[in-house]
């Protein structure tokens, strides 16, 4: 019922609409009474030879001459008819108006706060279940929120409504025909439950689906080059099966409600033929009478089998709901503490006070003291795991330290509101990410009002700028997904360039050349040249050979600062760096 009510706050920006619906609603219900009430008394004057039609009107307010009613019987019918239709369809279009609204408002929030949330809810989660949150669980809401509102609503009025009429004939009748009622509550109960823990299972096995075809998708050319493609279309296969079969079992309960509630409305039905019967024979009850309740039993048990059947949606719904509503309780990155302050530059540089983290149980930093003065080149080096890159990701507040601070000019990052603590970091790093949009935009990525001659520059100055003009439509060329359309120095290029636009005075760059060949590496070097020209950069890099100028050298190992110093030094004490160094020169 909680998630229910939560599902129901995003109503209220449709209330005008939801009210309209109503209305319709209620248009709709009162045909479908009238068009029951009519039945009985046009029975009557079709088949009796009387030269009025008494009883047409309720309570006999008017009697009409029969000669009339030939017109009148037909346009009353086209009437109810049309104010059914028109009701009808004003209740679609305004609850599908209602409902699409809702689930877009839901799926921009989650996207937004999934963007929101901090990076080791991203280590935990796959990018195909999320993906499969913000689709599939999120449609999966419009049939428990606006269309079983709209149901509900239209079918409660409705059974108001042809309750009214029914009573309002033969009220006796009436209990006799409401005995089935109370035998509807079990099945409905039970079928919902059982249909929500089938749904909850089905839905987690389409969010395993979808992260199996992002995976395959995005690591094509592995799957390939490894032969893999029976693998991973059996793995695909595997999850296929088993959400087919939660399927069937949601097939098999939805199939099973509507026989339960034809039985159920039949022993309804039988006891009132039954007592019909009797009264009639007996001369207690009219022909038309019965006539007119008989029609209106009918339509009474249709809103009921509907309802049974928005029970199910709804249950369905919210085994989504559930699903979402997990990820919308996620604490997000704490944007602002109380009194957070504004970085609005960094004139002295970074300190590391007794930094420490730790992946769960596992501590990968350990006491790290240091400080890097503003404009020094930083390298971090080390084996792989010494916690080189959990290091540089602590400084943009990725994840927050364990224990100890990071400051910027001696204010603690934490205490700094995290969008003027990150405009002060450019990051490049060996895994390009680049948009499938435009060079242009994606080199201005972050500031869109940029001029283009401003942009020019940044790409030229990244040695960008010539191969940008030799594509089809120069700056406007669209790169595709990853930039697949460029080649892996050039993508690196177009991040230097969106690097040195941001214009930040602090510069990561994490195995920037790495994957590079020598000519790309070549192009690359000469742009990073110019990006770290004054900037306060921490580099790290396996390829010792790219970091000998640096100004200071950090050995990591074990989480810990092993060694530091200048290329020279490090070499001459014969540690940790000469070793690394020598592997890989086979000095």
């Amino acid at each position: 019922m909680n998630t229910y009510i939560r599902l129901l706050k995003f109503l209220p920006p449709y209330k005008t609409a939801i009210f309209f619906a109503v209305v319709c609603m209620v248009g709709f219900a009162l045909a479908n009474g009238a068009m029951a009430w009519l039945i009985g008394p046009v029975m009557k004057f079709l088949f009796s030879g009387e030269e009025t039609a008494a009883g047409l009107i309720p309570y006999n307010i008017v009697t009409i001459p029969k000669d009339r009613m030939l017109v009148v019987i037909p346009m009353l019918i086209i009437g109810v008819a049309l104010v059914k239709g028109i009701s009808s369809y004003g209740q679609s279009y305004f609850m599908g108006y209602v409902g699409q609204g809702l689930i877009r408002d839901i799926r921009k929030k989650l996207h937004d706060h999934i963007l929101s949330l901090p990076m080791d809810y991203f280590n935990d989660t796959s990018t195909g279940v999320l993906i499969s949150r913000v689709t599939n669980d999120v449609n999966l809401l419009h049939t428990a929120t606006a269309e079983a509102v709209a149901t509900v609503l239209k079918q409660a009025l409705t059974i108001v409504v042809l309750g009214a009429v029914v009573i309002s004939l033969d009220w006796k009748m009436a209990v006799a025909a409401s005995i089935g009622l109370p035998l509807t509550v079990f099945p409905m109960r039970t079928l919902g439950k059982k249909i929500k823990r089938i749904s909850t299972r089905g839905q987690v096995t389409m969010g395993n689906m979808t992260a199996m075809l992002h995976e395959s998708i995005s690591g094509v050319r592995i799957v390939k080059a490894f032969g893999m493609e029976g693998y991973e279309a059996g793995r695909f296969h595997k999850e296929n099966e088993g959400y087919t079969r939660f399927m069937l079992k949601t097939i098999k309960v939805r199939a099973i409600s509507s026989p339960l509630m034809e039985t159920f409305g039949s022993v309804a039905f039988a006891v009132t033929i039954w007592y019909a019967a009797y009264r009639i024979s007996s001369g207690t009850l009219k022909p038309e009478t019965f006539i007119s309740f008989f029609a209106s039993v009918i339509m009474f048990y249709q809103p009921i089998k509907a309802l049974n059947g928005v029970n199910l949606n709804i249950q369905q719904g919210m085994a989504a709901a559930n699903r979402v509503f997990e990820v919308l309780d996620v604490a997000p990155e704490l944007e602002r503490r109380d009194g957070a302050m504004t970085i609005r530059d960094v004139r002295e540089g970074v300190e590391f006070r007794k930094v420490s983290f730790r992946y769960g149980a596992d501590w990968v930093l350990r006491e790290i003291d240091l400080k890097v003065r503003k404009g020094e080149m930083l390298a971090i080096v080390g084996s792989s795991g010494a916690g080189k890159t959990t290091f540089v990701n602590l400084i943009p507040r990725f994840y927050d330290p364990s224990g100890g601070a990071i400051l910027f000019d001696g204010v603690d990052t934490r205490e700094a509101t995290l969008k003027s603590l990150r405009a002060q970091i450019a990051i490049v790093s060996q895994q390009v990410i680049l948009f499938n949009d435009t060079i242009k935009r994606n080199i201005a990525y972050g500031d869109f009002a940029i001029g283009d001659d401003e942009m020019m520059r940044a790409a030229k100055a990244a040695n960008a700028h010539e191969f940008i003009m030799r594509l089809p439509n120069g700056y406007d060329t669209m790169i595709g997904e990853g930039g697949v359309r460029l080649s892996g120095g050039e993508r690196q290029r177009i991040s230097i360039a969106r690097a040195i636009l941001k214009n930040a005075p602090i510069l990561i760059l994490d195995e920037a050349t790495s994957s590079l060949d020598s000519e790309s590496e070549f192009e690359v070097q000469k742009a990073l040249s110019n990006l770290m020209e004054g900037r306060t950069t921490f580099v790290i890099a396996h390829r010792l050979s790219t970091v000998r100028n640096a100004d200071r050298i950090m050995v990591l190992s074990g989480g810990r600062i092993l060694e530091m110093g200048r290329h020279d030094e490090l070499l001459a004490r014969g540690g940790e760096y000469a070793r690394l160094y020598a592997i890989q020169f086979n000095a």
